[in-house]
Protein backbone atom coordinates (compact mmCIF):
# COMPACT_ATOMS: atom_id res chain seq x y z
CA UNK A 1 0.00 0.00 0.00
CA UNK A 2 1.38 3.28 -0.70
CA UNK A 3 2.23 6.01 1.56
CA UNK A 4 1.40 8.51 -0.92
CA UNK A 5 -1.76 10.48 -1.56
CA UNK A 6 -0.36 11.96 -4.85
CA UNK A 7 -1.33 9.63 -7.71
CA UNK A 8 -0.27 12.68 -9.93
CA UNK A 9 2.29 15.94 -10.44
CA UNK A 10 -0.64 18.27 -11.45
CA UNK A 11 -2.47 17.34 -7.70
CA UNK A 12 0.92 18.45 -6.09
CA UNK A 13 1.26 21.34 -8.37
CA UNK A 14 -2.50 22.49 -7.50
CA UNK A 15 -1.92 22.50 -3.70
CA UNK A 16 1.51 24.81 -3.56
CA UNK A 17 0.94 27.70 -5.63
CA UNK A 18 2.52 29.96 -3.25
CA UNK A 19 -0.31 31.31 -1.68
CA UNK A 20 -0.87 29.99 1.21
CA UNK A 21 -4.54 29.16 2.18
CA UNK A 22 -5.31 25.86 3.43
CA UNK A 23 -8.87 26.54 3.19
CA UNK A 24 -9.03 26.79 -0.25
CA UNK A 25 -6.84 23.84 -0.74
CA UNK A 26 -3.63 25.53 -0.42
CA UNK A 27 -0.27 24.44 1.75
CA UNK A 28 2.66 26.25 3.06
CA UNK A 29 4.97 23.36 3.17
CA UNK A 30 5.46 19.34 3.03
CA UNK A 31 7.27 16.90 5.05
CA UNK A 32 8.30 13.44 3.13
CA UNK A 33 10.84 11.14 3.18
CA UNK A 34 12.43 9.47 0.72
CA UNK A 35 14.95 6.61 0.25
CA UNK A 36 15.70 7.16 4.20
CA UNK A 37 16.17 10.87 4.35
CA UNK A 38 13.53 13.45 4.89
CA UNK A 39 13.05 16.54 3.38
CA UNK A 40 11.17 19.59 3.33
CA UNK A 41 9.20 21.49 0.21
CA UNK A 42 8.97 24.85 1.61
CA UNK A 43 7.03 27.87 0.69
CA UNK A 44 9.75 30.97 1.37
CA UNK A 45 12.74 30.88 2.81
CA UNK A 46 12.73 28.60 6.19
CA UNK A 47 15.64 30.24 8.05
CA UNK A 48 16.04 34.09 6.25
CA UNK A 49 14.11 36.76 7.04
CA UNK A 50 14.99 38.03 2.91
CA UNK A 51 13.92 36.29 0.29
CA UNK A 52 16.21 33.73 -1.19
CA UNK A 53 17.23 35.11 -4.89
CA UNK A 54 17.85 33.32 -7.44
CA UNK A 55 21.29 33.79 -9.89
CA UNK A 56 18.73 35.69 -12.34
CA UNK A 57 17.89 37.89 -9.90
CA UNK A 58 14.24 36.32 -9.46
CA UNK A 59 12.50 35.87 -5.99
CA UNK A 60 12.95 32.33 -4.86
CA UNK A 61 9.17 31.70 -3.46
CA UNK A 62 9.87 27.83 -3.03
CA UNK A 63 12.70 25.97 -1.19
CA UNK A 64 13.04 22.38 -0.96
CA UNK A 65 15.58 21.66 2.12
CA UNK A 66 16.76 18.29 3.64
CA UNK A 67 16.87 17.27 7.61
CA UNK A 68 20.51 17.14 8.60
CA UNK A 69 21.46 14.14 11.04
CA UNK A 70 23.46 16.02 13.64
CA UNK A 71 21.42 19.98 13.37
CA UNK A 72 23.91 23.25 12.96
CA UNK A 73 23.87 26.43 14.32
CA UNK A 74 19.99 25.39 15.78
CA UNK A 75 18.92 24.56 12.15
CA UNK A 76 17.62 21.42 11.66
CA UNK A 77 17.69 21.33 8.00
CA UNK A 78 19.77 22.63 5.36
CA UNK A 79 18.64 23.50 1.90
CA UNK A 80 19.54 21.83 -1.49
CA UNK A 81 17.79 23.92 -4.29
CA UNK A 82 15.61 27.30 -4.38
CA UNK A 83 13.31 28.13 -6.98
CA UNK A 84 10.94 30.73 -8.24
CA UNK A 85 7.88 28.79 -8.73
CA UNK A 86 6.59 25.05 -8.02
CA UNK A 87 6.90 23.91 -11.70
CA UNK A 88 10.71 25.15 -11.67
CA UNK A 89 11.37 23.05 -8.63
CA UNK A 90 9.68 19.56 -9.40
CA UNK A 91 11.71 19.96 -13.12
CA UNK A 92 15.13 21.10 -11.24
CA UNK A 93 14.92 19.62 -8.03
CA UNK A 94 17.19 16.46 -8.07
CA UNK A 95 17.43 13.78 -5.14
CA UNK A 96 19.90 10.58 -5.70
CA UNK A 97 19.63 11.12 -9.32
CA UNK A 98 16.04 11.74 -9.63
CA UNK A 99 13.90 15.12 -10.07
CA UNK A 100 11.20 15.75 -7.61
CA UNK A 101 8.37 15.32 -10.01
CA UNK A 102 9.21 11.43 -9.82
CA UNK A 103 9.88 11.15 -6.46
CA UNK A 104 6.80 13.31 -5.36
CA UNK A 105 4.53 10.95 -6.73
CA UNK A 106 6.58 7.93 -6.48
CA UNK A 107 4.47 5.02 -4.08
CA UNK A 108 7.42 4.86 -2.13
CA UNK A 109 7.15 8.22 -0.82
CA UNK A 110 6.27 8.94 2.21
CA UNK A 111 4.06 11.82 3.24
CA UNK A 112 4.71 12.97 6.69
CA UNK A 113 2.95 16.51 6.99
CA UNK A 114 1.41 19.27 5.76
CA UNK A 115 1.04 22.83 7.20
Amino acid sequence: MSKNEFTSIDQFLSQYTGEWGPSDGHWYGLDFSWNGCKYRFHTGAMYESEPLTLPDGRDADFGVYRKLDNPVGGHEYELIGKYATTAEAVKQCIIDGISLAEIIVHPDTELLGQD
